[in-house]
Formats: structure tokens, sequence, C-alpha cells
């Protein structure tokens, strides 16, 4: 299974949600982090911030750790590698830390000052009772099992198959790396160095989970570890926003379909990834996801999905001709549509209330007939941006009302990207005001 490029994983559930990535370039992800501010300092939950942290420990690398004889938290003693001479920047050390939720273990390449930044993170006691408690992850299980198995799928290798029904917005796994690599250190370390420093970060790992990441799918060629990390990966960040690879023991099965049947759902704060349910999953039925955003055309899915080196044979992908041009032209239409509105909100077009009420309700039925419910996070904030610009400010708190709530359904309550529905609010809350002076 493979699941995500990190040139845009600024939400790692971007693939649900086209157009939403924000890119951070290469020099961005170079630059050193403040090591007296701890990631959990950067992102504040949608009810509150009790659980943000002062403080973070000093950065350890190797050479201070053998000048001090220590390197708590972690389990080893840092080994680092520098960047290539022609890309300069910060030095990466693979960090192991023992025990991780439960009796697992972690392996972080990435740089120390990151590493500093997620020691509040490695504590098991931050993990909520509805995550611990969850029958997928490593803590001690309830009576009821996983709702899934991994099974061979037919053209597909292994895979999630739903062993009893599950209903939509359900968490179906909870899940946690075993792996963390900083996205840089394949671009700017040598495919020696960088398959070094991978082993490394591997070997340092117990036995069992050793075997279970070896036994994960490969598609690239070469070295093992580095072909396994390519194949299966999940975008994740530490610290202020910086894209890692994530290799997770069980989300990473899970196949690519056009359809998807789940998203994922990343916290900074606890390293947990949630997989939840779009829609109502039967038992028997193969559990999936989107490795492509959601919303393309045939083409353009086909093209992306060349990333991975297979055809997909998604029941859309396999529909007639047809079928597929129509889809395409219902896809097509909405991002007419979309454009449309935001010219309208941002004054770049006249559009009347009846105008933006007739776009709407053609939006709705398209989405439902392509069934891309999860766009509507989008166009929900758009359609809201364009009432409030026609003076229907009890229509565009409607909308405010219905992106929020998707914002909590698709981020969860301890989100870490919710400035942009903040301020839709103070948008609404300002117009209001002038409304009634």
């Amino acid at each position: 299974m493979t699941f995500l490029r990190l040139e845009a994983s600024r939400l790692s559930w971007r693939l649900v949600l086209a157009g939403l990535a924000v890119l951070v370039t290469s020099s961005t992800l170079a630059q050193g982090l403040d090591p007296s501010i701890c990631a959990s300092n950067y992102h504040h939950p949608i009810l509150g911030s009790k659980y943000a942290s002062s403080t973070c420990p000093l950065p350890i690398d190797e050479e201070s750790a053998i000048d001090t004889g220590t390197w708590a938290p972690w389990k080893r003693r840092p080994y680092c590698v520098e960047p290539l001479l022609e890309a300069p920047g910060p030095e990466f050390c693979v960090y192991t830390f023992e025990p991780f939720r439960g009796d697992q273990a972690i392996s972080v390449v990435t740089t120390p000052a990151l590493a500093a930044s997620m020691v509040d993170a490695l504590d098991d006691s931050i993990i909520s009772p509805k995550l611990r408690n969850h029958s997928s992850n490593f803590f001690p299980a309830g009576k009821e099992g996983p709702a899934y198995a991994v099974e061979d799928v037919p053209g597909k290798g292994k895979g999630l198959v739903a062993q009893r029904r599950i209903r939509k917005w359900d968490v179906v796994l909870v899940d946690y790396p075993v792996i963390l690599a900083h996205l840089d250190v394949f671009d700017m370390v040598g495919p020696d160095t960088r398959q070094e420093i991978l082993e490394q970060a591997l070997h340092q790992l117990p036995e069992k989970q050793q075997e279970e990441l070896l036994s994960l799918a490969h598609s690239h060629g070469g070295e093992p570890i580095e072909d396994i990390m390519r194949t299966n990966i999940f975008g994740v960040e530490l610290g202020f926003e910086i894209p890692h690879l994530g290799l997770m023991p069980i989300g990473s099965r899970i196949n690519h379909d056009c359809g998807p049947s789940v998203f994922w759902r990343y916290s900074v704060r606890t390293l947990a990834v949630e997989v939840i349910a779009m829609r109502d999953i039967e038992a028997g039925e193969e559990i999936t996801q989107s490795y492509v955003p959601l919303g393309l055309s045939y083409e353009d899915r086909k093209e992306d999905l060349k990333t991975w080196g297979f055809t997909c044979k998604c029941s859309l992908c396999t529909a007639s001709k047809g079928k597929r041009t129509l889809s395409d032209r219902h896809r097509e239409r909405l991002q007419e549509i979309y454009h449309g509105l935001n010219e309208g909100a941002i004054g770049k077009a006249n559009l009347t209330a009846d105008m933006v009420e007739n776009l709407t309700d053609k939006m709705e039925a398209l989405v439902r007939e392509e069934k891309l419910e999860a766009q509507l996070l989008v166009y929900y904030g758009v359609v809201a941006r364009a009432y409030m610009r026609v003076g229907e400010l009890a229509a565009a708190r409607k909308y405010v009302d219905l992106c929020e709530e998707l914002w909590v359904r698709y981020a969860g309550e301890e989100q870490d990207y919710l400035a942009g529905m903040h301020q839709l609010r103070h948008e609404l809350s300002e117009r209001e005001k002038a409304a009634g002076s």
C-alpha cells in the first residue's frame, strides 16, 4: 500500500480535500527550529489549549551525547549524518524511544531541534481514554476486537477487510508511526548514507516490529527499507508543520480506491493516526482510502497513480467510457461552481442571493452524485463568504455552522489547522456587527 507524496503534507488528510494543502518549500524545511518552543505550543485544540507545553529539552546530537554521556529520553545514543555539501542544512540523527504506546518502540530520523520538540508527544499519558481504549491500538484491548483484519485481497496483496459493520464517522483504527523520517532526508542526504541511517532506524527497533515492517509491500526496487518507506509512507508533521514520512504497521496496509471508505486524521501532539469511516462499511468489505485528491478526472487520477506503479481497477475507473465521461463533466462543473462562488465572494463577479442559492443547490446535487461529500468542507466555506458578500447573513451563518461541523468531523476537536475556520467566523461576526450598527 502506498499513501502520499509529501510535496504537500500540511494536512495529513489532504487526499480527502483537493486544493486545501499548503506547500512547504525545501528552504523552509531546512530551517532550524527554536528548541525553547515545543511542537505543542504551535497547535491549539478547538476546545482549548490545556495540553500546551512551555519548554522543550535541549537538542541532543551524537557529539553532545558523547560529551555528556547521556541522551535521555532516547533509548540509544543518537546516530547522526551530515547532508550533502551542495545541500547545506542541519544534520539528521536517528532517535529511538521505548516503550512507546504500550510495548512498542519508535525510531525518528530528524534534526536534533525537532527531536527535542517532540519529546512531550512520546508520553503515553497524553493519549485520551477514547484512543487508549480503542480496540485496534497497542494498549490492552477492550472486550471487542478490531473491526478489521489483514487479509489477502485479489490483485492487491494484503489489505484491511471489515469484520463487522462499521458506521459512518466510526474510528476504524488508531495507529502510531514506527518510523518517522524528515522529508529532507530523501533529498539532502546521499543514497548510501540515506540507506545507512534508515537501516539504523530499523535495526534499533525490537525484532518483532522489524519483521512487521519488512513484511510490508515493496514497489520501487532497490534497498528494502527505503523501498518500503517509499511504498508505504504517510505524511505527518513534527515541530512547526515540518513534513516527515511516517510508516504505520497497520494503516500502511490500507489499499487505494477512487471512492474510498475511510480518511485519516493525524495529531502532532500525540502522533496518533485515526482512520475514520467516511460512510457505512459492510462486514466483508475491503477498507480503502484514496491515494490521490478526491474530485480529480479519470485521466488526472490515472496520471497521479503512476507514482505507485499500478492501474486502478475500482468501480469508477472501470466504468464504461460514457459513465467516466459523465463523471468527469460533473467534476469539471463542480470546479466551475466553486470558481464562480469564489469570484462572487471576493467581489470579482456580481452574484445575487438567488444566484448563490442556485449555484449552491447545483453543487450539493453534484457532490451527492459523485459521492464527494468530503469536499463540502471546502465548498461550504466559499458559499458562506458568497452569502456574506450579498448581505444574506442568516444564510451565511448556516453555512459557517455547516463548515465548522465538518471541520470537527474531518479534523477532530484537537485539530491543528483551524485558523481558516476562526477567520471565517471572524468575518461573519464583523459583518453582523456592521449590519446591526
